[in-house]
């Protein structure tokens, strides 16, 4: 059963880094994604072992089982150290992100503001951490600070004008 759940946490990482893999310049940003993978097939196998030894009582059985423990032990480990260690790397990659933000126009004409308004409303997000990344921006200023671009707004929302005091 764990290892159902970590495949299934493996695919969503592999999904969401395929979703924004516009945004990243390295491949090697699917490795923990891969990695977790990797372990939950070892950890079926494991498992599958486990319920044979209950049946029968061999030493080399045992000693696969405790390496196959060992093994899963390490890819889960490896998985959770480059995850921290790629979160902090994305963090940089994102910070490009950020000046894109300071030069937007709300222009269809501008190439900047079209991407990011192109980029929020294909990831359903609303400025590089939420929406508050907004409230820096000369474009914010411009508007009165009283809302944030359209392209913000959950599509749910038909009445959405980007004004902050909706959802």
């Amino acid at each position: 059963m764990m290892g159902l759940l970590v495949a299934l946490s493996g695919f969503y990482l592999l999904l969401f880094y395929g979703k924004s893999s516009l945004f990243f310049t390295h491949r090697y940003i699917i490795l923990p994604a891969v990695f977790a993978l990797a372990s939950a097939a070892v950890l079926v196998v494991v498992g599958c072992l486990g319920s044979l030894l209950s049946f029968r009582d061999s030493i080399f059985l045992q000693g696969l089982f405790v390496f196959l423990l060992v093994l899963v032990f390490t890819l889960e480990s490896t998985a959770s150290a480059l995850a921290f260690f790629h979160s902090k790397k994305l963090d940089s990659e994102l910070a490009s992100l950020s000046g894109m933000f300071q030069q937007y126009t709300g222009s269809s004409q501008s190439h900047i503001s079209w991407a990011v308004d192109g980029a929020q409303e294909e990831l359903q997000c609303c400025g590089v951490q939420d929406y508050k990344d907004w409230m820096g921006t000369p474009w914010f200023n411009r508007t009165g600070g009283l809302s944030v671009p359209c392209s913000c707004c959950n599509s749910t929302f038909l009445s959405c004008n980007g004004t902050l005091d909706q959802p």
